[in-house]
């Protein structure tokens, strides 16, 4: 289901109708935006399905393990690099086009990187690379030179309502009491993926509420308190990923206080720490949310001593 972004549908429809297909897409873009979901769109539009076993498709994502009780994705390597190269060195077998959609691309290592680039360098016949990324900083600046940019906006919530609240929607996202739903849109802030996944799976907005009052609990203990929960967190970094999230949106909350713009906040229990940091303060926490949730990107990064620094920060 796909929600929003009709421009970079219609952009990819005329591409497809007029025959002038880039030979790699970077699809760029706040998570949770429904960028995956418009890439596999974009594969029907091209293929005219999308089947896991069709040769002519290949999907490459990280893969998520868990080792001596912690849980954290691995990088896409060399391995998965060559296969991206080799599925892009084919002809296609039975379909118009040879893809490779690489979700996560921010993931891939400095190896499997510059493999992908000697294969962009010099593309062969009808192949389609679609990267998809929520940080293309961290992807080299030779591959992002040589994909069609394609950039994604959040979505504006009347578009999320009307998409989760059409007629004839299959969906139970229609029968979902409004007041819920509008509740639930306001959270997702512009990101139609999130507001899914809350409708979808209500334990999600009891977990994202936890986050805020675990949080809370967090600014009132000391260092110790602080490093114990730490301790706990850091062995599911995908779920320490998202709770830095929720704590980026948390914080911002309190510069939009300060700024006068309450109508724009998302968690109303922020409004009690309203005084409690000053606008530059509150600058610097947000960058150590972004850097922290930058180095736990990296599998090889130390997650505990990472979250630790960050408890002297906030």
């Amino acid at each position: 289901m796909i929600i929003g972004h009709e421009r970079i549908l219609d952009f990819l429809k005329k591409s497809v109708r007029n025959g002038r297909i880039a030979h790699a897409y970077l699809f760029s873009g706040p998570s949770y935006l429904g960028k995956r979901a418009v890439a596999e769109e974009f594969i029907k539009m091209l293929n005219g399905q999308i089947d896991k076993i069709n040769p002519d498709i290949l999907i490459i994502e990280p893969e998520i393990i868990e080792k001596n009780g912690i849980r954290k994705e691995l990088e896409i390597g060399i391995p998965q690099g060559r296969k991206i190269s080799h599925q892009m060195s084919l002809y296609p077998y039975s379909s118009p086009y040879k893809i490779a959609l690489v979700d996560r691309a921010e993931m891939m290592t400095a190896d499997a990187s510059n493999s992908l680039l000697k294969t962009l360098e010099e593309p062969i016949g009808k192949a389609v690379l679609i990267l998809i990324t929520s940080t293309p900083q961290r992807l080299l600046p030779t591959i992002v030179s040589r994909c069609q940019l394609v950039n994604f906006l959040p979505v504006p919530s009347y578009e999320i309502e009307k998409g989760l609240t059409v007629e004839g929607s299959t969906s139970d996202y229609r029968r979902s009491n409004l007041r819920q739903v509008r509740q639930v849109i306001r959270l997702a802030n512009g990101r139609p993926r999130l507001a899914m996944e809350y409708l979808e799976n209500p334990e999600l907005l009891k977990r994202e509420k936890e986050i805020i009052s675990q949080l809370e609990k967090v600014l009132k203990s000391d260092l110790n308190g602080r490093y114990q929960y730490v301790e706990g967190v850091s062995k599911n970094v995908p779920l320490a990923r998202r709770i830095l999230s929720t704590w980026l949106f948390w914080f911002r909350d309190l510069i939009l206080l300060n700024a006068d713009c309450s109508n724009l906040t998302l968690y109303p229990e922020s409004v009690k720490y309203q005084k409690s940091y000053s606008i530059l303060k509150l600058k610097q926490i947000i960058q150590s949310i972004k850097k922290t949730d930058w180095l736990l990107a990296n599998p090889s990064i130390n997650a505990r001593l990472a979250l630790e620094v960050l408890m002297l920060e906030i």
